[in-house]
């Protein structure tokens, strides 16, 4: 076990054979930070994941992926769509820190706890066992594990608080980077 690191080209996913990526550097509407979108253009295989009672699609041929890297947080969010632009879910990984070294490519160091968010079921807590391993293992603080929990509650009240906000947040970066 050990903590990742991901970019925002995802160039550490070699499955994606092809793909475009555009990125905006922002401040406004209270984000600071990196909005990127990759487009996949060619993958291996369709990358599909089980969650506890259902399977989806999240990287396949023509499926863009909207990351909103934050300067200052410790969360990265991956908004998935798939290949006719309909959005699938909201993926946030909970991050020991965003790196902008490279402001067009910024990269971040993934905790394991992960937020799931998606127009037609609950928001969930993914990876709680991940998490508490690498507590367990003196990969991460408690302070770190504390953190990561505070973090992923802060973002599913926030969501749940201001839903249509979310979405109009989302879709506007969505357009603006796609055209």
């Amino acid at each position: 076990m050990e903590l990742k690191h991901r970019s925002l080209r995802r160039d550490e996913w070699k499955e994606i054979t092809k793909k475009k990526t555009k990125s905006l550097i922002v401040d406004e509407m209270g984000f600071c930070g990196t909005i990127g979108l990759l487009t996949i253009e060619e993958i291996e295989k369709p990358m599909i994941i089980t969650h506890s009672n259902y399977q989806i699609t999240i990287a396949d041929k023509n499926y863009k992926w909207l990351q909103f890297a934050p300067k200052h947080e410790n969360w990265w969010l991956t908004v998935l769509y798939d290949d006719t632009d309909r959005l699938i879910e909201s993926y946030f990984d909970i991050t020991r820190t965003n790196n902008f070294e490279d402001e067009d490519n910024p990269t971040f160091m993934d905790m394991f706890l992960d937020v799931i968010l998606s127009e037609d079921r609950e928001p969930t807590i993914l990876d709680e066992d991940e998490l508490k391993e690498a507590l367990d293992t003196n990969l991460i603080t408690k302070e770190e594990y504390e953190l990561a929990f505070f973090v992923a509650k802060s973002i599913i009240k926030g969501y749940n608080k201001n839903k249509a906000k979310y979405y109009e947040f989302v879709n506007r970066f969505f357009n603006k980077l796609r055209n």
